[in-house]
């Protein structure tokens, strides 16, 4: 007598169901956690670009700049020390000074203010502090928000160091 091995099509119907139904219950909790997750994401990047801003004006004793962009949610971050006949620490990118990084807000997450004195720029001098437009020292902050409402700010003081709000 043989016998015959596999599943039956009850079975296999039987576990299609199962998995159907699991899926259409974790589908609504995905996607209303993903825009808090893109909002951290996003605030753990400006974060880290703040973060590298100043490890890079200290490695190559150099003023290096951070724009924010609220219209468009993007940032440059760049070596503001006038190579190719820019102005240095001016925090205009100009000339040929180099861009470290450029980044850009998730989808669903924007750029609601960057507050540093009276503009949305930051540089750093060669000993990692932080200055303003017009070469005034201080800090600032960023405000990042989602679709739902919710916001994260990114906060940077007169030392130079930047944390999560």
């Amino acid at each position: 007598m043989k016998r015959e091995s596999g599943f039956t099509l009850a079975q296999v119907l039987i576990v299609i169901s199962i998995i159907a139904t699991l899926s259409a219950a974790a589908v609504p909790g995905l996607v209303s956690w993903l825009p808090s997750y893109r909002l951290s994401s996003a605030a753990r990047d400006v974060l880290s670009a703040l973060d590298l801003a100043r490890l890079t004006a200290v490695r190559e004793n150099a003023g290096v700049a951070v724009v924010f962009t609220a219209a468009n949610g993007s940032y440059l971050l760049f070596v503001d020390n006038g190579e190719g006949g820019g102005v240095a620490n001016d925090l205009t990118p100009n000339g040929s000074e180099r861009t470290v990084r450029a980044g850009h807000m998730p989808p669903s997450v924007a750029i609601s203010s960057a507050v540093f004195g009276a503009s949305a720029k930051v540089g750093f001098n060669g000993i990692g502090l932080p200055f303003r437009q017009g070469g005034s020292p201080g800090g600032g902050s960023v405000v990042l928000t989602n679709s739902k409402g919710k916001a994260l700010t990114i906060v940077l003081n007169i030392g130079g160091n930047a944390r999560i709000q």
